[in-house]
């Protein structure tokens, strides 16, 4: 006789964006089909156990970059070991190349590789040729765009006149923008100053990139928004110098949304003595002050999500500092890092670690209620998380082939002990057990509703 469940998570204590609460999930046709209390055994086709242990809705991780070391398929079976369910990730159009070849080229690998569901987002690298592409890749599905400020020496620059006419676009057709918020022309001149001498230390990285700079970008970003109400999502935030123009953005009920990652929790400009190269990444980590205000922004609703900034790459350590790629592998310790550093440390709650690490993101991107949460008619995708679990972070058990982690030797306490994709064991018992090509693509921007806070 058909069971009513293909799967059953017994004794847990549920965790959603409004709470949590101690009820047994059953799954059926890849859907949370029930939340009730003492489901019976007999009724499942297999039970789990989750006595002491959250569940936790599958993490979203929307800044991926699976062009360098880890590409898309490696990039979801990463991602999986830390607890992650679905990832949105950055088609980049480089100069000379086409907008739509390039998320062609990416959604066909995803639907070929991925052992998650994903997404992806567009990213121009030659903006005057390729903005008008932009309603194209809109018809596939692909309605964010990443614009860069920075980087004008590498040719990446978008200008302001690109930028709005980009707005102009997204907005007409349900799209949003996003912006690397740094100020490329006085970063390229700072570069020349601070690096123009050999073996110029690593800690003049700072000193070319100042949170100044990405606080003047990301102001002039949001008055072209403003003016062309176009929704938008600022990356990576480091500096304290951001948040009030955001709050007052946010205020006056412009659509804006901003994301930090766990590298600027957790870490502090100190980093770069320790490690030099591996850890450039852009914009900078900053410092305890800057560390400090984001946790309290994160609390505070002003930023909405965390996610990895996760860009693995090969970096010559003996190489000159200018040359070395920006970027670190960050994907498999977003949610560990979080819930550690966050909810142990009594910086942000459980309820909220859940909804930045995993209901903001499906709200904001338009994949809400569908991802992102618990609830009768979403997505099975969950995580058996364990708090008690203590955890080491070595090179040796990171997965990433970048071959090291900023956190080496640090200790948290929690870690994902297992995970389902759609009901599908994805984690289970140390390993990815999920399959290649069985990620499911998934076109952003169809149901965008706003953040929660707590």
């Amino acid at each position: 006789m058909k069971k009513k469940y293909s799967l059953v998570i017994k004794n847990g204590l549920v965790v959603t964006g409004k709470g949590i609460r101690r009820v047994d999930v059953g799954i059926s046709n890849e859907k949370i089909s029930a939340m009730i209390s003492n489901i019976s055994a007999d009724i499942a086709e297999e039970v789990i156990d989750a006595s002491g242990k959250y569940i936790l809705p599958g993490a979203i991780d929307v800044h991926v970059h699976p062009v360098y070391l880890d590409d898309v398929g490696y990039s979801s079976e990463v991602a999986a070991y830390g607890g992650a369910t679905t990832l949105l990730h950055f088609a980049y159009a480089r100069t000379g190349e086409s907008l739509v070849e390039q998320v062609k080229k990416m959604l066909k690998e995803g639907k070929k590789t991925s052992k998650l569901d994903f997404g992806l987002h567009g990213g121009l690298f030659d903006a005057s040729k390729q903005v008008p592409e932009i309603p194209q890749v809109m018809k596939m599905g692909v309605k964010t765009i990443k614009f860069f400020l920075a980087y004008m020496k590498q040719g990446w620059y978008t200008d302001d006149y690109q930028l709005t006419k980009a707005m102009d676009i997204l907005v007409k057709n349900g799209g949003m923008a996003m912006i690397h918020g740094e100020n490329g022309g006085a970063i390229d001149y700072l570069e020349d100053k601070f690096f123009s001498k050999a073996n110029a230390p690593a800690s003049n990285f700072n000193l070319s990139r100042p949170a100044a700079l990405e606080e003047e970008a990301v102001f002039r970003a949001l008055r072209i928004a403003e003016v062309m109400n176009c929704p938008l999502y600022i990356a990576h935030v480091t500096t304290k110098r951001v948040i009030e123009h955001l709050r007052q953005a946010q205020a006056l009920g412009q659509k804006v949304y901003a994301e930090t990652c766990p590298q600027y929790l957790n870490l502090t400009k100190e980093i770069l003595k320790e490690k030099g190269v591996l850890a450039k990444i852009g914009p900078p980590i900053r410092d305890a002050e800057d560390k400090k205000a984001l946790w309290k922004a994160l609390a505070d609703g002003i930023l909405s999500v965390v996610s990895s900034d996760h860009a693995p790459k090969i970096k010559d350590l003996k190489g000159e500092f200018l040359k070395q790629g920006f970027g670190s592998p960050q994907i498999e310790t977003v949610l560990p890092l979080t819930y550690d550093e966050g909810v142990n440390k009594g910086k942000i709650s459980l309820v909220r670690l859940v909804q930045v690490t995993a209901e903001n993101p499906a709200r904001i991107f338009g994949l809400y209620p569908k991802k992102g949460t618990i609830s009768v008619g979403s997505d099975a995708d969950l995580v058996v998380f364990d708090p008690a679990k203590e955890f080491t972070i070595k090179k040796e058990n990171q997965h990433s082939k970048a071959g090291y982690s900023l956190y080496e030797g640090r200790k948290v306490l929690g870690w994902p002990e297992m995970s389902f994709q759609r009901g599908h064991k994805v984690l289970w018992e140390g390993k990815i057990v999920a399959e290649l090509g069985t990620g499911q693509f998934l076109p952003t921007m169809e149901n965008q509703s706003e953040p929660v806070m707590t």
